[in-house]
């Protein structure tokens, strides 16, 4: 099969997967199989619809370590970002526990990720959102970034960009980013960064910074738990309202096999809350745009959501279907199957001819394939998870690259022995 991949994004992507075991970020979607009619129903029903009219929505996604739910994750923020939805991707865990309402807003600050058609790269954070929207804003209006753009198209966007805003659900988070906004519009036309603006962005990104200068815009309260979410609604609104971006998805995955809903009945509480005041709020309009995702294990669902009626009643216990596509529960695990494995062996296999200029030997390799997937089944007494396929056949595949041979059923089975994947890290 050919694969729609540079050569230089496939040799990219093998790196990573080479590297480590886990979903390999925004390349994730070359060879994401078998979530592509969940995928289709969340960007037909959501990303071209409901988030753009400023309705937002929750879903719980639920699958086993290494059934691909990081995988999942990040292939469902390439089709937002195709559809000019802006993305932030969160780990949960010891950077972000999510008994912390004020953890929570520090890491989506730093995750924001502009659209598919922004010239950024890998950068993150949201002062990269406003001025990929200041760069772009400035090309719209038929100039370039730097010295030369107009008067005219520097007023049209500080007009676009608006002045006071009365009634913000944060005063102060309100007027800090309407003052960074027009500095990033002034860099974006030729003047010098200044030692203010980093101070701005930190603030601004909930940092625990103070200074004269920050006084002077009024910004004297850092980021605290009692007004993170205010402060989350307000940057939404803002980038809604001023930039015009028409949706976002929030993706929060417990990465590691710590979860930071069992650390104490006190900390589960507190967060199970936090939950509830993000699917509760964002349904009611609070957010707005906002469709808000969390990934877990079965777990999870089993031992904590069960114990909480309140969350329970708000994830059901109907799985995302052809027939129920807009349901919150989505079971990743009931997308996977050996079919769907070899599907990916497939994608793989086009994508190390794509970046090594490789000519397979189709039917040798269907047959090792088979072979690696067969002596798998018996070391794991089930059919492989993705992220253990995956980790795998990378290797194997590399290995191919210089000279092509069969392998038997009892070299399939030596070479899974010898290549088993860390314990720890994310899901593939």
């Amino acid at each position: 099969m050919t694969i729609a991949i540079s050569k230089i994004d496939a040799r990219r992507l093998i790196q990573k997967l080479l590297n480590a075991p886990i979903a390999p970020g925004r390349d994730s979607y070359f060879i994401n199989v078998g979530t592509e009619p969940i995928i289709d129903a969340l960007d037909q029903n959501y990303f071209r619809g409901d988030l753009a009219d400023g309705i937002g929505c929750f879903k719980y996604l639920e699958g086993d370590y290494g059934s691909g739910k990081t995988q999942f994750i990040n292939s469902l923020a390439q089709r937002a970002s195709e559809n000019d939805v802006v993305t932030a991707l969160v780990t949960v865990g010891a950077e972000c526990p999510f008994n912390s309402p004020a953890a929570i807003f520090r890491a989506i600050m730093e995750s924001f990720q502009p659209p598919a058609d922004a010239d950024t790269g890998d950068a993150k954070g949201i002062e990269i959102l406003i001025d990929s929207w200041v760069s772009t804003r400035i090309r719209q209006l038929g100039a370039e970034p730097g010295d030369d753009v107009p008067d005219l198209v520097q007023r049209q966007i500080e007009e676009q960009l608006g002045g006071l805003w009365k009634g913000a659900p944060d005063t102060q988070m309100a007027s800090a980013l309407t003052a960074l906004s027009k500095r990033l519009l002034k860099t974006n036309c030729g003047a010098t960064a200044a030692v203010a603006d980093s101070e701005l962005i930190s603030w601004i990104r909930g940092d625990n910074v103070r200074s004269t200068g920050l006084k002077a815009l009024g910004l004297f309260e850092p980021v605290r738990d009692d007004n993170a979410f205010r402060r989350l609604k307000t940057v939404i609104a803002f980038l809604r309202t001023r930039m015009a971006y028409r949706g976002f998805l929030i993706a929060f995955d417990e990465g590691t096999r710590t979860s930071s809903f069992r650390r104490g009945s006190a900390k589960q509480k507190q967060a199970i809350e936090n939950l509830l005041t993000m699917i509760n709020q964002n349904a009611e309009g609070e957010f707005g745009g906002v469709m808000f995702l969390y990934a877990a294990t079965p777990d999870f669902r089993s031992e904590v959501i069960s114990t909480y009626r309140a969350l329970q009643d708000r994830i059901g216990t109907v799985a995302f279907s052809r027939g129920s596509p807009l349901v919150p529960l989505i079971n990743i695990e009931e997308a996977n199957s050996e079919n769907v494995i070899f599907q990916i062996g497939d994608r793989l296999l086009a994508v190390f001819a794509k970046a090594y200029d490789i000519e397979w030997d189709e039917g040798l390799q269907k047959s090792n394939m088979k072979a690696i997937v067969e002596a798998q089944k018996d070391r794991l007494f089930e059919t492989p998870k993705p992220r253990f396929f995956v980790y795998q056949y990378c290797r194997f595949l590399n290995n191919q690259r210089e000279a092509q041979r069969a392998i038997s059923n009892e070299q399939a089975s030596d070479f899974v022995n010898d290549n088993e994947p860390p314990l720890e890290g994310e899901d593939a």
